[in-house]
């Protein structure tokens, strides 16, 4: 390499020459592409790249602290934060509250290049005299789904004081919050499951739908749909063609303008038939997609990188299954939506996870940006994560004993007040 070569290839900072005793800058020269480049970078204002960052995932946006110290700082500026995809910051998970196991006591796991501010799982923004106990049931998009009890008001003359329960739907991040309109209590002996559908991309209006099923058959009768921008409730019938159960105690994914939950065919056989269920805000769309696993497996669902994502764990290894190669922690994801058709993307041997980690995990969550799935131990109380394209397993932290099945992942919101919100 010739001397305009290497002058070429110095850092701008570096290119001294002596001359005269002195230390002379020399000016920098770049090849015409890059000098293009250069000068149409100059052009940029820090809104204009604000602008393009706003548009991209969490994980990019982490990259490209790298460009500069100015990109870096920008990025890092929490005036800004507003606009920036966030990472996932952890997990909001519950543990068992004895001597009662009807209540919980609940918790916060951070995960590495998580937010800067951790969650607190106590919610102290809402009012404490006003609710005795908030059961925490969903997350979507930066907003948490809650069920407050409280006592009526006024109070009962004879002192038989009936809880009220309330929905409530709250932004951790910015502590707004809002209470909604009560339903009639469900006919005893029916479950109700109610899940949240927020996308701050589309609309900073949400939905949250309460399932429901019937009293002696458990499989789905219809869902009731809150909508924050009419302000009320309204009822729409089950338009599946089979009958299915939901699974309760799995997170739900709102995805393509619909929410997706796990559940079963029924009545339930020995094959255990696994479909996902949706249904649109308005309830009038309504379809089941089969999934590929079968058997006892715990089932989770997830989108990451823009696809939705599946993943079956054993309940328990079976020597037969073995012998076949079917004792395997799976992650299927679906490429083509329209088609419903899943595509395997990893497979990890029951010996090999062990292995690795010498206990038993199962997939609890899938990383929004990269090939990261999150697994949660059935009997060392801890989180994990696995890299898939890496096959690296990573022990993240302990987790508190006693831990109910649910984890809720987190990625927080620093946008302007969700639609509705009055608790600030």
């Amino acid at each position: 390499m010739d001397d305009g070569g290497l002058r070429r290839h110095l850092k701008p900072s570096a290119m001294e020459e002596k001359c005269s005793g002195r230390k002379k800058k020399v000016r920098t020269t770049y090849p015409p592409a890059e000098e293009a480049a250069a000068a149409a970078a100059s052009l940029l204002t820090e809104d204009l790249i604000l602008e393009i960052l706003s548009r991209l995932p969490a994980r990019s946006v982490h990259r490209f602290k790298c460009v500069s110290s100015a990109w870096r700082d920008l990025i890092a500026d929490p005036a800004h934060r507003k606009k920036l995809s966030q990472p996932l910051a952890g997990f909001l998970y519950s543990t068992y509250h004895a001597p009662d196991p009807r209540f919980y006591h609940f918790h916060f796991a951070e995960v590495p290049g998580g937010a800067a501010q951790p969650v607190d799982p106590s919610l102290s923004f809402l009012p404490s005299d006003e609710y005795w106990y908030v059961d925490q049931l969903d997350t979507c998009n930066g907003l948490l789904l809650c069920r407050g009890h409280k006592f009526p008001s006024p109070p009962s003359v004879d002192g038989d004081q009936q809880l009220e329960r309330h929905y409530i739907v709250c932004n951790p991040a910015t502590g707004a919050w809002l209470g909604i309109p009560a339903l009639p209590p469900a006919p005893a002996g029916r479950r109700v499951i109610a899940r949240l559908a927020f996308d701050p991309a589309v609309s900073s209006h949400f939905h949250v739908l309460q399932f429901e099923d019937t009293e002696q058959d458990k499989y789905i009768t219809g869902v009731t749909i809150y909508s924050s921008q009419t302000g009320a409730w309204t009822y729409r019938g089950s338009r599946l063609v089979e009958k299915v159960s939901l699974l309760s105690g799995l997170t739900s994914v709102f995805f393509q303008g619909m929410l997706h939950l796990i559940g079963t065919l029924y009545p339930v056989n020995t094959d255990y038939d696994t479909v996902l269920v949706a249904v649109d805000m308005e309830g009038q769309m309504w379809k089941t997609i089969r999934v590929p696993s079968g058997g006892l497996c715990f089932d989770m669902i997830g989108v990451s990188q823009g696809c939705l994502h599946y993943a079956a764990t054993p309940l328990a290894p079976d020597d037969k299954k073995k012998e076949k190669n079917e004792d395997t922690s799976a992650v299927w994801y679906m490429e083509d939506y329209d088609s419903k058709e899943w595509v395997l993307k990893h497979r990890l041997s029951y010996d090999e996870l062990r292995g690795m980690t010498g206990g038993e995990f199962r997939v609890a969550a899938f990383h929004p940006d990269c090939d990261t799935i999150y697994l949660d131990s059935f009997d060392a109380d801890s989180l994990a994560s696995y890299d898939m394209k890496l096959r690296k397993f990573h022990r993240i932290r302990s987790l508190r004993t006693d831990k109910a099945a649910i984890f809720l992942p987190y990625v927080p919101l620093f946008s302007d007040s969700f639609a509705g919100a009055d608790g600030q």
